[in-house]
C-alpha cells in the first residue's frame, strides 16, 4: 500500500494558533510525501528526510527518532481499543519533496510525516482510516514529540487538505473554507531557515513578560484572520494581508524573530507576507493576478485533498 500526504502552510495568525482560540488560515500544497509499506517480519521504518538525512527505526533500535516513536504509541494505543495490533511491515517515507534546495522548505514536513505514519499504521491494520480519528491521532503524536507543544494547524491542514479556518487550543478545531478568489499564490524563500521551536519558545518569553501586550496581539491577530476568511474578493483580503503582515513585523521586532521579507520587485504590485515564524519562506499576493509567476517567485499549488490512499 502506498499513501501520499500535503504539506502545508499557515498563511496567517502565526503564534496567534498557539493559544486557546486563537485563529488562523491554514493550507493544504501539493508538495506530497510518500509513505510506502511491504511485509516484514517486524516493524521497521526507513526514511529520506531531506539535506542527505536517512532514517532508519525498529522497535529494537528505535534510534533518535521521537516523532517515529510517538507515531508508533499513539497507534498502537488506538488499536488496543479496537482489540487490534501494530502490523509487521516495513514502511519507507520519502519526505524529500517538502525541502527546498537541501534544506528544509518550510511545509510542515514532521507533521506530514506523523499523518502518513498514522494512515500506515492504522490502514494496514484495519483498513482505511477515518480522516478525523487519524487527525486526532496523528495530532497527539506530533505534540508528544514536540514535548506537548505544536498548535496542530499543519496536522490538520495535511489531514483534510484544502483551505480552513483553524482554532487553537487543547482540543483545536478545523473548519472547511471556500475562497474562489484565493487563487493564484505565489511563494518566495527566504535568507534562511528558521528554527520553530526556538521562535516559538522566543514568543512565550515575550508574552510571558508582557501578557497585557500578548493579548493584544491575539486580538488583533484574530480579527485579521475572520476579515480574511470572510472576504469577498482579493482586494478586500490583500487588505486584511496587509494588516496582518504588519502585526507579524511589529511581533517579530518584539520577541528577536525576524519576520521581514526582500521584495523580488519593488514596483510589483502586491502583498508579500511571512509565512510560519519568522522569514523563512514567503507568500506574495499580488492583486490583480499576473498571468505568470513573477521573477524569484514560484507558483503554489493548492492540495484540494488530504491523503491519497492506494491499497
Amino acid at each position: 500500500m502506498q499513501v501520499s500526504v500535503p504539506g502545508n502552510l499557515l498563511l496567517l495568525g502565526e503564534y496567534a494558533v498557539l493559544e486557546e482560540g486563537g485563529l488562523g488560515i491554514a493550507l493544504a500544497v501539493e508538495r506530497r510525501l510518500t509513505a510506502g509499506a511491504e511485509p516484514a517480519d517486524e516493524l521497521i521504518l526507513t526514511g529520506e528526510w531531506g539535506g542527505g538525512q536517512d532514517l532508519r527505526w525498529s522497535e529494537v533500535e528505535p534510534g533518535s527518532s521521537a516523532l517515529v516513536t510517538a507515531v508508533v504509541a499513539a497507534c498502537r494505543e488506538r488499536l488496543q481499543i479496537l482489540g487490534r495490533a501494530l502490523p509487521r511491515t516495513r514502511i519507507h517515507v520519502d519526505s524529500t519533496p517538502l525541502f527546498l534546495g537541501g534544506r528544509k522548505g518550510g511545509f510542515g514536513s514532521s507533521a506530514a510525516v506523523a499523518v502518513a505514519l498514522t494512515w500506515v499504521l492504522l490502514g494496514l491494520a484495519s483498513g482505511r482510516p477515518d480522516a478525523k480519528v487519524a487527525a486526532e491521532v496523528a495530532l497527539g503524536a506530533h505534540r508528544r514529540a514536540q514535548g506537548g507543544q505544536g498548535s496542530g494547524y499543519d496536522v490538520f491542514a495535511s489531514s483534510f487538505g484544502g483551505v480552513g479556518l483553524f482554532t487553537g487550543g487543547e482540543r483545536p478545531s478545523w473548519e472547511p473554507l471556500r475562497l474562489d478568489w484565493l487563487a493564484p499564490l505565489f511563494l518566495s524563500r527566504g535568507p534562511r531557515s528558521v528554527s520553530t521551536p526556538q521562535a516559538i519558545e522566543c514568543y512565550r518569553r515575550w508574552r510571558a513578560h508582557s501578557p497585557g501586550k500578548a493579548n493584544e496581539f491575539l486580538r488583533d491577530s484574530n480579527r485579521c484572520v475572520i476579515g480574511f476568511a470572510r472576504s469577498g474578493s482579493r482586494t478586500e483580503a490583500a487588505s486584511w494581508l496587509a494588516r496582518s503582515r504588519e502585526l507579524g513585523l511589529h511581533l517579530g521586532e518584539r520577541i528577536g524573530v525576524d519576520a521581514s521579507l526582500p521584495r523580488p520587485d519593488p514596483s510589483a504590485p502586491g502583498e508579500l507576507k511571512a509565512l510560519g515564524a519568522g522569514n523563512e519562506l514567503g507568500l506574495y499576493f499580488p492583486d490583480p493576478p499576473p498571468g505568470s509567476a513573477p521573477p524569484g517567485l514560484s507558483l503554489l499549488a493548492p492540495a484540494p485533498e488530504g491523503p491519497r490512499w492506494t491499497p
